[in-house]
């Protein structure tokens, strides 16, 4: 069973926390200083996805390529957390920062942990710096494409239509890897656009109409978009049906 526990306090500065962190149940890890820009609401729940986020996928502590599943269980100091892994919060500002929570570990058990006697008496050697100046979305490599963000719709999509028999708690983590195989494939082709009026409605709105991924041997579609400020994005999936794979044969 691998474990990731954080703790947050203020620091006498506003804009500034300290999160002290373990994946042992026996010693504390470390410590990170994370400062984050003044504009940011709810910071020090914040300051606490950011680094928990920082820890799982740059340093790695717990294991290199980690994605979510039911035997890594992530403790956390703030409750709201917790809420927003389950879509149950009503600080949407903040699902962006959770986004990693929701997507790539949406399989982790979430434990609410407010017990900071893991790290009474803990003096690091050295305190790493972390600057948060905005949310790190989480990505997939997308042929054709490069990196692409993942929202948890998608996510949802392919675990609701496609893994009708996969078990409660392993249903996130093996959804997560059917779309990292799919989204990776050399098989998947891009093909036209549906209807030309979804392309009229999306730029009276300032958006761009989705551009759509055929995979023929999984009978899967996904979209992707580009808008000014989001970057590609990838935003549902569906089932295919005998029309796109016509599109697909003459694209």
């Amino acid at each position: 069973m691998n474990l990731l526990k954080t703790y947050t306090i203020q620091t006498s500065q506003a804009d500034t926390f300290l999160v002290y962190w373990t994946n042992s149940s026996i010693r504390p890890g470390g410590l990170l200083r994370v400062r984050i820009l003044p504009q940011i609401q709810d910071p020090q729940i914040a300051a606490e996805l950011a680094a928990l986020q920082y820890l799982l996928e740059e340093e790695q502590v717990i294991g290199n390529n980690l994605s979510g599943n039911p035997f890594t269980r992530l403790y956390v100091s703030q409750g709201a957390i917790r809420k927003l892994q389950h879509k149950k919060s009503g600080k949407a500002h903040l699902a962006p920062y959770a986004n990693f929570l929701a997507t790539r570990f949406a399989g982790c058990p979430l434990i609410v942990d407010k017990d900071s006697r893991w790290f009474e008496g803990f003096t690091p050697d050295s305190v790493e710096e972390l600057r948060v100046e905005e949310p790190c979305w989480e990505t997939i490599k997308f042929t054709g494409l490069g990196d692409v963000a993942v929202t948890r719709h998608v996510l949802e999509r392919i675990a609701d239509r496609f893994l009708p028999e996969a078990a409660s708690d392993r249903m996130a983590s093996t959804a997560w890897k059917k779309l990292l195989e799919t989204a990776a494939d050399p098989a998947l082709r891009e093909i036209p656009c549906q209807s030309s009026w979804k392309a009229v409605k999306y730029a009276q709105q300032g958006k761009q109409e989705g551009r759509y991924f055929l995979h023929p041997h999984r009978k899967l579609v996904l979209v992707v978009t580009d808008n000014p400020g989001e970057g590609k994005r990838l935003v549902t999936a569906y089932p295919t049906n005998e029309q796109l794979h016509q599109l697909c044969k003459v694209a």
